[in-house]
């Protein structure tokens, strides 16, 4: 009877563990969808949960994306999603506001002109849009995949939160 056990209190852990993920994989498709269908975007959704997910689309002439992608780190890995809101055009400048918020650019003057009338703006969506990056072309907030982007109204509340930095910007 022991040797039972032994070998079952394993065997069901793993199979908790494989449902927990498969569900999971349910539960964030089903958000993406909803919010996919909410915001009027394509979605490109894979059944496998190493698999980048996708929805896109336009939001007020800016293309927006949204992706839910696992990366590796050694023995673990973690997941993230990302909310992309594109420039109509490039700011061509060379700019670049990376994760930590360290500002940088080609052209020293058009960045210190950029920096200098958005800052406040920057510095005040870094409160709401965690792991903030700003290019040229784009606005992107990461994110580590938690329990509440499992909701739909979630991801369409962040991407609007995105979408709103990017018009806001000069």
């Amino acid at each position: 009877m022991r040797e039972v056990i032994a070998i079952a209190i394993p065997v069901l852990f793993v199979v908790g563990i494989v449902w927990l993920i498969i569900s999971s994989n349910k539960r964030i498709n089903n958000a993406l969808t909803l919010a996919s269908e909410a915001l009027g975007f394509t979605s490109v959704l894979s059944k496998n949960i190493f698999r980048k997910k996708k929805i896109f689309g336009e939001l007020d002439g800016y293309n927006c994306e949204v992706e839910v992608y696992t990366r590796s780190h050694g023995k673990s890995s973690t997941t993230y999603v990302s909310f992309f809101a594109y420039f109509p055009e490039s700011f061509d400048m060379g700019l670049k506001i990376n994760w930590r918020g360290e500002f940088d650019g080609d052209d020293e003057y058009l960045t210190d002109l950029f920096i200098k009338r958005n800052l406040e703006i920057v510095e005040a969506s870094k409160k709401k849009l965690r792991r903030l990056k700003i290019e040229d072309t784009f606005v992107n907030s990461r994110k580590i995949l938690f329990k509440r982007y499992y909701k739909s109204e979630e991801i369409i509340k962040t991407m609007r939160d995105v979408l709103h930095l990017a018009k806001e910007l000069k």
